[in-house]
């Protein structure tokens, strides 16, 4: 039920004969997943860094318990900046149709927005694991400096390759579709 037999004797859906039928479709749907993949990238890595605020509150916490709270002030600046990059992680609106359409979207871009993916994700590995060392170092003052330090220059990094993406897609559209920005 639904199905019929093609040309080749293959069985198509109601949806496969839409897609037969209606010219550029498959390529909206293409482009639509690029979009929802995009997203679900962006939330997956916004979850995780969300999951670190957790472990700077610890050690903020055992500070403030043991009386350290002049020790505090570095911790309390690497939250708020957690927090700024997970915000714009998080939100940052996907782009037009300019830079996702499955008919202007050239390989080479592809290819270099995944590859800043990639860099995004050994990123947040990277702060994951700053945050941890802070954690377990945060014993001295000096430890809990240079792990506070380590931590911001992390979260600082991913920042500037969040950013380096962004300007990268908005370069794309430029080159096809121009005066379209990509991102709002």
């Amino acid at each position: 039920m639904g199905y019929t037999t093609d040309a080749d004797g293959g069985d198509k859906n109601w949806l496969q004969r839409l897609i037969d039928k209606i010219p550029g479709f498959s390529g909206y749907q293409a482009k639509e997943r690029r979009r929802d993949i995009d997203k679900l990238h962006r939330d997956a890595m916004a979850d995780r860094i969300r999951a670190i605020k957790p472990t700077i509150a610890a050690v903020v916490r055992d500070l403030t318990d043991g009386g350290r709270l002049l020790e505090v002030a570095p911790l309390d600046r690497a939250a708020k900046k957690l927090d700024t990059v997970e915000n714009k992680v998080r939100f940052a609106t996907y782009g037009y149709s300019g830079f996702f359409d499955a008919v202007q979207i050239k390989e080479e871009h592809l290819d270099r927005i995944y590859q800043f993916d990639l860099r995004l994700v050994e990123g947040v590995e990277t702060i994951e694991t700053q945050a941890e060392a802070l954690r377990q170092g945060a014993n001295t003052s000096t430890d809990l400096k240079l792990g506070a330090s380590n931590l911001e220059q992390a979260i600082d990094a991913f920042n500037a390759q969040f950013d380096q993406r962004q300007q990268a897609i908005n370069g794309f559209g430029a080159e096809s579709a121009p005066g379209r920005p990509l991102f709002q």
